[in-house]
């Protein structure tokens, strides 16, 4: 489990309000309450500010700003267990492509994390050539050499280049110094908070499951269009999943029987689905609707 203890947040994307929009959204998901965070939790946020933390001067050496030490005396004094930076391209005013001037900024870096005794997080936004290539990078490869760690959260897609759901994300472990390389991670964002939703193994699976409940939905309209009824029971001779896969679309798609009843679960678990009685009231008669 990660080390418990003070966070300090230094951001040059987004103001003070909307830090905390995020951490309320945090908060409701672990239960909690802004008190909670008290001494905790520190923010330094320069929006629209001047956020450069280190400058490279004419001859190409890499300087820190007095808002580096500015910074450097906060971790002293609250001694964070991690501090995250928010952007590269924000408080990096040197050339991102040149090794030596990166270099010497992750040095500076280091400094800060050894004098506050504290891991640091720098975000960085890939390249169109990182993100195309699958390494995440931007700029020189001294931002990959010089750090012990580095991690890319990228678009989840299956083995088919498939995306399953726009809400789904893969966190790629690129570099580890200290240990091996971890398995990817899945991690659906979900009312504010990115969750674990299994290995990336899973996510063929998750993109099979949509097909099918997609194709549920669609079939289950067309069927009610045309007046063929379909039951939620499994007894009866409209049962939904079995009438669903006999239909063109679905061996197209490879779904079968088995895949629209774990569909025809979710989709009830999901309220997207109801059972709605017709015809004579005498009779008791239901079909499945959508809803």
């Amino acid at each position: 489990m990660p080390t418990p203890g003070p966070y300090l947040y230094f951001g040059a994307e987004d103001e003070t309000d909307e830090i905390h929009r995020r951490l309320a959204d945090i908060l409701r998901h672990y239960g909690a309450d802004f008190p909670d965070l008290q001494g905790n939790v520190h923010v330094l946020t320069f929006a629209g500010e001047d956020a450069v933390l280190g400058h490279a001067d004419h001859s190409g050496i890499v300087k820190p700003t007095p808002l580096f030490e500015r910074l450097l005396k906060a971790a002293t004094e609250i001694k964070p267990v991690l501090i995250g930076i928010d952007t590269s391209a924000d408080v990096f005013a040197g050339n991102e492509n040149d090794r030596a001037q990166v270099r010497q900024f992750v040095g500076m870096l280091r400094k800060l994390a050894m004098q506050a005794n504290a891991y640091i997080i720098v975000n960085s936004h890939p390249s169109l050539t990182g993100i195309n290539s699958g390494t995440g990078l931007s700029g020189s490869t001294g931002w990959h050499n010089s750090v012990r760690a580095r991690a890319y959260l990228t678009i989840a897609k299956t083995d088919k280049d498939e995306e399953p759901d726009p809400s789904l994300r893969r966190l790629e472990f690129k570099k580890s110094n200290y240990g091996p390389i971890a398995k990817s991670v899945a991690l659906r964002w979900d009312q504010g908070v990115y969750k674990p939703v299994g290995g990336i193994g899973s996510l063929d699976r998750m993109a099979k499951e949509q097909t099918a409940e997609r194709l549920f939905l669609a079939l289950l309209d067309r069927f009610n269009d045309q007046g063929r009824n379909v039951s939620e029971k499994a007894a009866s001779k409209n049962y939904a999943p079995t009438a669903f896969a006999k239909e063109a679309e679905t061996r197209k798609h490879g779904v079968r029987k088995a895949d629209f009843e774990g569909a025809m679960c979710r989709l009830f678990a999901a309220s997207a689905i109801s059972v709605q009685p017709y015809g004579s009231p005498c009779r008791g008669t239901t079909r499945l609707v959508t809803r």
